[in-house]
C-alpha cells in the first residue's frame, strides 16, 4: 500500500476513534447524570410510610405506601397492602392476599390537601375463586390461588392543618379472572386419597363463581396540639357483585365510631378507633401504627 494511504488510513482509524470517545464520553456523563438526578432526593423527594395495622374483621393487614417526587406538588404515589388475614372473621380460606398500587399523588393548598388516585392490582384467591374447586394435595380444594385475579382503581383524599385532619378512602375490588367456576358448573369429582383424604366437595366453602367489592372510609378530626388528635370514623365493605348465587350480594360490616391518635416525633404515630358495627350489631376495633422515613 502506498505511503499517502497508509497514512490516510492511519489517519481515518485515529479520526474513528477520536469521534467514538467524543461520542461515548458525553453519553457515559449523560447517563451517569440522569442516574444521579434520579437519586437526587432534593430534586425528587421520597417519602415512604411503613403501617402495622389490624382490624375485627382483615385481621393483620400491614401495608407500606409512599411517593416520589416529580414536581413541586405532583409525586408518583404507590401501595403495597398484605391482606394476611390472620384470625380475622374475614379471612376467606386463610390465603394471603396481596394488592399492588400505583398511581399519582397531587397537592393543593400549600400541601394541606392531597388527592391521589391510583389503579391497583390484587393477587391471591378471593376475587377469581368463589368457592371453586382445586385438589391440591394438601391445602384447600375450593380456591385456586391466582396472579392478577382482581383490577382496584381507587382514590384517596387527605386533609391536614394545624387545627383539622381528615381522609377518605374509596377502591373498587373488581374480578378480572376466573378461576373458581361458574355457579352452573358442578365442578370435578373429588376422590379422596389416603388418611384424612384432600376432598371436601364441589360446593364446599360456598357457592362458586367471582365476586367484586367495594370498600371505602372516612374519618375527620380535631387536633387537640401537636401530639394527640380526635375525630370520628366510618367504613363500609360490600359486595357489589356476587354470582355465586341469587341474592348473594351483602353489607359485609358497616362501622361507626371514634378514634384517638398519637403523633410523636420521628415520623411515627399510633391511631385507635373502636365502635358499632351495624350490619351484624357487634364492636369492632382498629389499630394503625405509622413510621414515616
Amino acid at each position: 500500500m502506498p505511503r499517502l494511504q497508509r497514512r490516510s488510513a492511519q489517519g481515518l482509524l485515529w479520526g474513528l476513534v477520536i469521534a467514538a470517545g467524543v461520542l461515548l464520553v458525553p453519553a457515559g456523563q449523560v447517563r451517569a447524570g440522569m442516574t444521579d438526578d434520579l437519586m437526587d432526593t432534593t430534586k425528587h423527594p421520597v417519602s415512604v410510610t411503613m403501617a402495622m395495622q389490624a382490624d375485627s374483621f382483615f385481621g393483620f393487614n400491614p401495608s407500606i405506601y409512599g411517593t416520589y417526587g416529580l414536581t413541586d406538588n405532583v409525586a408518583l404515589a404507590f401501595n403495597f397492602t398484605y391482606w394476611t388475614m390472620i384470625s380475622g372473621v374475614g379471612v376467606h380460606d386463610a390465603n394471603p392476599w396481596l394488592e399492588t398500587d400505583i398511581g399519582l399523588n397531587l397537592t393543593f393548598l400549600d400541601k394541606r390537601l392531597s388527592i391521589t388516585p391510583m389503579i391497583g392490582f390484587v393477587h391471591g384467591q378471593l376475587l377469581s375463586s368463589r368457592g371453586g374447586f382445586f385438589p391440591n394435595g394438601g391445602g384447600s380444594v375450593n380456591e385456586r390461588t391466582t396472579a392478577f385475579e382482581g383490577a382496584v382503581p381507587n382514590l384517596t383524599m387527605n386533609y391536614l392543618d394545624n387545627n383539622f385532619e381528615g381522609e377518605f378512602y374509596l377502591g373498587y375490588y373488581k374480578a378480572i379472572r376466573s378461576e373458581g367456576g361458574s355457579p352452573s358448573d358442578p365442578g370435578p369429582v373429588c376422590t379422596a386419597t389416603g388418611p384424612g383424604g384432600n376432598c371436601l366437595g364441589a360446593n364446599a366453602g360456598g357457592g362458586r363463581g367471582t365476586w367484586d367489592f367495594l370498600h371505602w372510609w372516612a374519618h375527620a378530626g380535631y387536633r387537640v396540639n401537636s401530639m394527640w388528635s380526635l375525630g370520628v370514623h366510618y367504613e363500609q365493605l360490600l359486595t357489589t357483585r356476587d354470582n355465586s348465587g341469587p341474592s348473594a350480594a351483602q353489607d359485609y360490616y358497616r362501622w361507626l365510631g371514634p378514634y384517638v391518635e398519637m403523633k410523636l416525633a420521628g415520623g411515627m404515630a399510633f391511631r385507635f378507633t373502636a365502635g358499632h358495627d351495624f350490619t351484624d350489631n357487634q364492636d369492632f376495633y382498629k389499630l394503625k401504627f405509622t413510621k414515616t422515613f
